[in-house]
């Protein structure tokens, strides 16, 4: 069954977002000065690559594609050690972290949105699964920042 009008454009938004959230994990990751967040970020970013290709996808077929395996380990784990980092580069980091958290709230509000709203089951189940995922890198990103001093 081809997707409403309704539910591409919720499908856009998602795209839209996506793209966003790989260039911002692209450029935090290239910006970031403790060598275990850069991968952790550049670990997500391919995560978040991954959900555009799906999302793109729905959009070019009106169709749900179906899900790839994912391989032992691929997940991002956490970064919870302590960085050591002080002063600017510590601040620095913070505001990127700070930034990449309130961006998956929101990406995270978007897909529940979407889930809600798709007729389609295998759309709402990849939706959902993909949303389950956003919300892990906010956990990542938070438990990073509980870890380094970064979160109130």
């Amino acid at each position: 069954m081809p997707f409403t009008a309704h539910e591409k454009k919720l499908l856009k938004d998602i795209q839209n977002e996506e793209k966003l959230c790989v260039q911002k994990y692209h450029k935090a990751a290239e910006q970031a000065y403790d060598p275990a967040l850069k991968q952790m970020l550049s670990t997500i970013e391919s995560h978040e690559q991954e959900h555009f290709d799906t999302v793109t996808a729905m959009l070019k077929t009106g169709q749900t594609p179906p899900q790839k395996a994912q391989k032992q380990g691929q997940q991002a784990k956490p970064q919870t050690q302590k960085s050591g980092m002080t002063g600017a580069k510590k601040q620095s980091d913070t505001y990127l972290m700070s930034d990449l958290l309130a961006t998956e709230k929101y990406v995270s509000g978007v897909y529940n949105t979407a889930v809600f709203e798709f007729g389609a089951e295998d759309a709402r189940q990849r939706l959902s699964a993909i949303m389950q995922q956003e919300q892990h890198h906010g956990k990542l990103l938070a438990d990073y920042m509980q870890a380094n001093g970064m979160y109130c």
